[in-house]
């Protein structure tokens, strides 16, 4: 019996400290700059947004989608970046109704995280004309959003 309450207890320390490295593991601050190699990254951004810009550009609707995601990424990735060049291809995305759908859905929501005054004005004006229900309803959403937003900082 004392046998198996020590393998118990000594299981137990075992298990509780390699669950509480793995938590120290998941929680340092250097984690997300040595995963994804930020630096690296960072000083690629001109040619990224170069990239990107061209993808904005193609006929394919698939590339431009992985564009937009990736836009979207690189905005959590780097929230202080402006990404000012995103802006106006993006709002044209939007605008065109010969769009596919979910590529403006998608462009709405990248456009929305680029926090512009652009951009918040056309969701707005989007949200009030477009015939596509799915694209009116997101605009409509994401310009009450900012709206709301608008009135916290402004009360303050």
């Amino acid at each position: 019996m004392r046998n198996r309450i020590t393998i118990l207890v000594l299981s137990m320390a075992v298990i509780f400290f390699f669950v509480s490295g793995l938590s120290l593991a998941q929680n340092k601050p250097d984690r997300f700059v040595k995963q994804h190699k930020s630096d690296f990254v960072k000083e690629q951004l001109p040619t990224t947004e170069s990239m990107l810009l061209k993808a904005l550009k193609n006929d394919s609707t698939d590339m431009k989608i992985s564009a937009v995601q990736t836009i979207r990424e690189l905005e959590q990735i780097f929230p202080a970046e402006p990404f000012n060049s995103f802006i106006d291809p993006l709002c044209d995305i939007v605008r065109n109704e010969n769009s596919e759908t979910h590529l403006r859905i998608l462009s709405a929501l990248a456009l929305d995280e680029l926090h512009s005054d652009k951009g918040d004005k056309v969701l707005f004006d989007i949200s009030n004309s477009t015939p596509d229900e799915s694209v009116r309803n997101v605009c409509i959403a994401l310009a009450m959003e900012t709206s709301k937003v608008a009135e916290k900082l402004d009360a303050k």
